[in-house]
């Protein structure tokens, strides 16, 4: 399934927020879209999301957590094969192999019995992309999905969305501020400012960061040799 923005022109009242944008994502690949907040990175994905939702291959892992949710952890993740079976005839094998892979992905499987509400922002953020895991389509999009979780479980987060791509062919649109975490994991980047692409790259350079924030960006190489930016 080929995922595109074609053209997107989002305003609000007089306010344009995204301004002619196009882009093809490439399959199989973690894309990250980088770029100041208010630049139009969630309205891009959102965007994304709202032309290609109805096929199904699709999980959108946003940034809000919503509360008032009595739903367990594991019914929660459950949701996401909701469009592969009948609430009348319950679980498949098939689905309840997935649920369990997802929470197990996830670390949260001592936690499937606890009330969605009862838990951290963190454990929600991981709930929410074990549903998408479990979904099991081949395109994910994620909103800053380590948002609310401590350096350990962002990597947990991280290293599945690698662990996806590599194994299983799947593919990843995840929009981030930690410049540094994105360099350890993206196979492209997609570089926004003022609403719109400027630049897009497969190798990120100070040059380009300095340019996407409007601030001095330098980097340091570390003896692997992995660029590490940090600004003046």
């Amino acid at each position: 399934m080929i995922l595109e923005a074609n053209n997107i022109t989002v305003s609000f009242g007089k306010n344009t927020v995204l301004h002619d944008v196009s882009h093809t994502f490439k399959e199989g690949k973690i894309t990250v879209i980088l770029g100041p907040n208010g630049c139009g990175k969630t309205t891009l994905v959102k965007a994304v999301v709202k032309l290609h939702a109805r096929s199904g291959e699709l999980a959108y892992i946003a940034q809000d957590m919503y509360g008032n949710i009595g739903l367990t952890v594991r019914d929660m993740v459950a949701l996401g094969r909701y469009d592969r079976t009948k609430f009348l005839i319950g679980e498949s094998p098939e689905d309840q192999e997935h649920i369990d892979r997802a929470l197990t992905l996830m670390k949260l499987k001592d936690k499937e019995e606890r009330i969605f509400d009862t838990l951290s922002g963190g454990e929600k953020q991981r709930c929410m992309a074990a549903r998408a895991i479990c979904q099991d389509g081949s395109w994910f999009i994620m909103d800053e999905p380590s948002s609310n979780l401590d350096a350990v479980h962002s990597k947990l987060i991280m290293d599945t969305a690698r662990e996806l791509t590599d194994k299983n062919g799947k593919s990843f649109i995840i929009v981030m501020h930690d410049v540094n975490t994105a360099v350890s994991y993206a196979d492209e980047f997609v570089l926004m400012k003022d609403g719109r692409i400027i630049r897009v790259c497969e190798t990120l350079t100070a040059d380009d960061l300095s340019l996407t924030f409007d601030t001095s960006f330098r980097s340091v190489t570390t003896p692997s040799g992995k660029s590490v930016f940090y600004t003046e």
